[in-house]
C-alpha cells in the first residue's frame, strides 16, 4: 500500500508553496505515494494549473495576504496552522509521514510561537526527550548535537549524556531507516584539532570522548572526536555512514557546499517520519517561479523510502 504523505506549504511569503506543488509534478512521486497538501484555497488557486488529479488537498481557512519576501504576522499564523493540522493528521493516523516546507522563525515569532522551528515544536508536542536533527543525501549524511542556538551557548548545551543518547539514536535510526546493519559513526570535536590533548579546551576530553566510549561499550561502531576540518575531507568522511557534528554550522557548511540542491532534513526519534528540504524560505526567490523543487522532491522520496524500510 502506498504511504499517505502530508505536505505542509510553509511560509507562503517564501518559496514553500511553489516548491511543494512543483515537486508533485514529479510522476515518480505520484506513483509511490498518496500526497495530501495542507494549504489555503486562495493559495491553491494560484497554482492549480497542471496539477495532477491524484493530489489531495486539506484546505485551510487562514486570512491570506501575500507579501513576497517578507515575514509577517499573518504568514506566521498560517504556517503554524499548517503544521498543527499536519500534527493532527499524524495523530489521527490520516497520514503516514509529514514533509514540511520551510517556515520563517521571524514570522512564527510574530504570530506568538515560542518555538524556533518545526523540530523543537514536534519534539515538544510529541513529548520526546531526545531527538536528532540530521541531513541526508545519497553519499553524505550529517547530524547535529546542537541546533538553533547562539555559538556561545553550545558548550552549555552539550553534555556527555546528551551526546551518548544521540549516538544511540543515530545507531538505531540508521539500522531502521536505511538498512545499515552496523552503522559507522564519526564524531567531530568541538574545539580546533579536537582540543589537541587538552591544549585547546577540555570539552572534547571531558564530554565528547566519554560519551563515545560509553556508546562503544554498548556495541556501537563509533569513533572520535576528530578534528572537524579534516573529518569532512572526502577520503575521511567516506569511512563513516554519518558524521555527528557538535554545532549547526560545523556540520551544515560542508554538507550544503556539496549537497545543497539534493539535501534532506530528517528528524530522528520522533514517533513518525518527518522530512523537509534542506533550505529555508528563500525570500529573495519568492513568487518569481525561479525556485528549484529538487530538495523538496528528495524530501518526499526519502520519506517514502524510510516508510518502506521501517
Amino acid at each position: 500500500m502506498k504511504p499517505k504523505i502530508g505536505i505542509t506549504i510553509g511560509d507562503y511569503n517564501g518559496i514553500g508553496p511553489e516548491v511543494a506543488l512543483k515537486a508533485l509534478r514529479n510522476k515518480e512521486i505520484l506513483k509511490l505515494c498518496n500526497p495530501i497538501v495542507i494549504i489555503d484555497q486562495s493559495l491553491l488557486d494560484k497554482f492549480r494549473r497542471n496539477l495532477d488529479e491524484r493530489i489531495k488537498f486539506n484546505l485551510r481557512k487562514n486570512k491570506v495576504q501575500i507579501n513576497p519576501g517578507k515575514p509577517t504576522l499573518l504568514s506566521g499564523k498560517a504556517s503554524l496552522d499548517y503544521i498543527n493540522e499536519g500534527i493532527n493528521l499524524i495523530k489521527d493516523k490520516h497520514i503516514d509521514c509529514l514533509v514540511t516546507a520551510p517556515i520563517s522563525k521571524t514570522a512564527i515569532s510574530l504570530a506568538g510561537s515560542k518555538f524556533k522551528g518545526h523540530t523543537d515544536m514536534l519534539q515538544s508536542v510529541f513529548k520526546v526527550e531526545n531527538i536528532v536533527m540530521s541531513f541526508y543525501s545519497k553519499d553524505f549524511k550529517v547530524s547535529l548535537a546542537s541546533i538553533h542556538i547562539p555559538i556561545k551557548k553550545v558548550v552549555s548545551e552539550i553534555t556527555e549524556s546528551k551526546i551518548y543518547n544521540q549516538i544511540l539514536i543515530l545507531n538505531k535510526s540508521l539500522k531502521k531507516y536505511f538498512n545499515i546493519k552496523n552503522p559507522r559513526i564519526g564524531v567531530c570535536g568541538l574545539n580546533p584539532h579536537a582540543s589537541e590533548d587538552g591544549n585547546i579546551g577540555v570539552e572534547d576530553l571531558e564530554i565528547i570522548s566519554p560519551a563515545i566510549e560509553a556508546a562503544k561499550k554498548d556495541g556501537v561502531k563509533v569513533q572520535g572526536p576528530f578534528p572537524a576540518d579534516t573529518l569532512f575531507v572526502e577520503r575521511n568522511r567516506k569511512n563513516f555512514d554519518i558524521i555527528h557534528a557538535i554545532y549547526h554550522d560545523q556540520g551544515l557548511i560542508p554538507f550544503k557546499m556539496k549537497c545543497f540542491d539534493e539535501g534532506v532534513n530528517v528528524t530522528l526519534n520522533l514517533p513518525f517520519i518527518r522530512t523537509s528540504p534542506d533550505h529555508g524560505t528563500a525570500y529573495d526567490l519568492a513568487w518569481k517561479n525561479k525556485a528549484s523543487s529538487k530538495s523538496m522532491e528528495e524530501a518526499i522520496l526519502l520519506a517514502i523510502k524510510i516508510y518502506k524500510n521501517s
